[in-house]
Formats: structure tokens, sequence, C-alpha cells
């Protein structure tokens, strides 16, 4: 007797499964580490498991760091509407972009990966479609920061006068930054209290927009009082 057919939910999360073993072989030993056959040996199968559900181990890699963007976006989402006002929202988007990856640190290990193919690398190839969904899933997150961004300064009264990707680009980059001192353990040798390092940093992030309206009219323009 032929074996029973998988019903949808099961191959789901069959595919769940071995996603989330290939997201512990990626934090601990990068995209080199990440083999068909250690995949298999890690969910207690053999690669030819692994196949019937993906074609070969850059759409394992691909697919993992897309469901760790889907995770974060709809977390930043989910923090944004519990709160009204645009600084109200822009705090929110900080504090749950830092949070996630603190909660989350295999995800944003292997999100923040160095040594993996780059979307051209995949130009031409059967993987260049999920490429370009991992792509499109990063910039998900670049665009929810612009429009946070967009709504504070809009409430602030503040006129960006210079590129307001760049102003998007450069909060991901302090935030990354910051997360970068928390994961090499920079930040807790030279702070005792990391709650309030991040409350002074969000702070000191806020009032660069405040300081540049006030003192750079031809970058910024405040409301008068302001």
């Amino acid at each position: 007797m032929p074996p029973r057919e998988k019903t949808p939910a099961e191959k789901a999360a069959e595919k769940a499964r071995i996603l989330d073993a290939a997201l512990d072989i990626l934090a601990a030993d990068g995209y080199e580490g990440l083999t068909m056959r250690r995949l298999g040996q890690k969910i207690g199968a053999s690669a030819t498991k692994i196949y019937l559900y993906f074609v070969n181990k850059d759409e394992v890699y691909l697919s993992v760091v897309i469901e760790g963007y889907r995770q974060l976006c709809d977390s930043l989402r989910q923090a944004m509407e519990t709160v009204s006002g645009g600084e109200a929202q822009f705090d929110a988007f900080l504090h749950t972009y830092l949070e996630f990856a603190w909660s989350h640190p295999t995800f944003y290990e292997v999100m923040a990966l160095k040594k993996v193919p780059m979307q051209a690398d995949y130009a031409g190839t059967e993987m260049e479609e999920v490429a370009r969904r991992k792509y499109e899933a990063g910039m998900e997150v670049f665009t929810l920061t612009r429009q946070v961004m967009e709504h504070y300064l809009s409430d602030k009264g503040y006129t960006l006068q210079v590129s307001r990707d760049a102003a998007a680009f450069s909060i991901i980059v302090f935030l990354n930054g910051l997360l970068n001192t928390y994961y090499n353990r920079l930040a807790h040798t030279v702070f005792s209290d990391l709650d309030q390092l991040l409350g002074d940093c969000i702070r000191l992030l806020k009032n660069s927009f405040r300081n540049s309206a006030l003192s750079e009219g031809d970058q910024f323009q405040g409301k008068s009082g302001e």
C-alpha cells in the first residue's frame, strides 16, 4: 500500500520544522555550514526528504530569511497599531525592532549574515524568484521605517529637505549599531543599566531630528515654539 499523501497542513508543518532546524544551523555555522545532509540529520531524516520540500540549500536559506523579515514586519505593524500619534508610533517601532532582535537572536543573526550570496548571484538561476522575494521582504522593513519616520516628522511639523531614503537608512544603521554593541558585549562592558542606555540612545536619535530642525533651516523647518 503506498504511503498516505500528507495534507497541506502536514506539509506546511514539515516545512516549518525544516526551516527551524536550518535557522539553528545558519545561526551557529553560517551559510557555508548549511547542507541538505546536515539538515536531514538534525531533523532525523534523510537528505532526500528535504528535497521533497526544497530544491536546494539556497532555497532553504532564502526561505529562512524571508520568514525572519515577515515576522519582524508583523511585529512592527502590530506594535504601531496599538498606539496613536507619530511620536508614539515611532517609539513603538524603535523598541519593537530592538526587542525582536533580542527575543529572536537566531533570526537576527541569520538576517545579518555577511558571507552569503547576493541577490545578483541568483540572476538567471532557478532561485532568482525566491531571491527576489527575499529582497522585497527586506525592503518592506525599510518601507515601514520610512513611513513611521515620516509620520513622526509630520506630527512634529518638521519638513525634511534631504533624502528621506537616506534618513530612513540612517535609522536602520542606528538600530543595528545598537544591536551590534549588545551582541559583542561592548554595551555590557561599558554600561551597567542597558535599559537606560537604550532610552538615552533613542532620545538622542529623536533629538537629532529636532536639533536639525531648529538649527538648519535648509534641511528642516519646525513649528514655531518647538
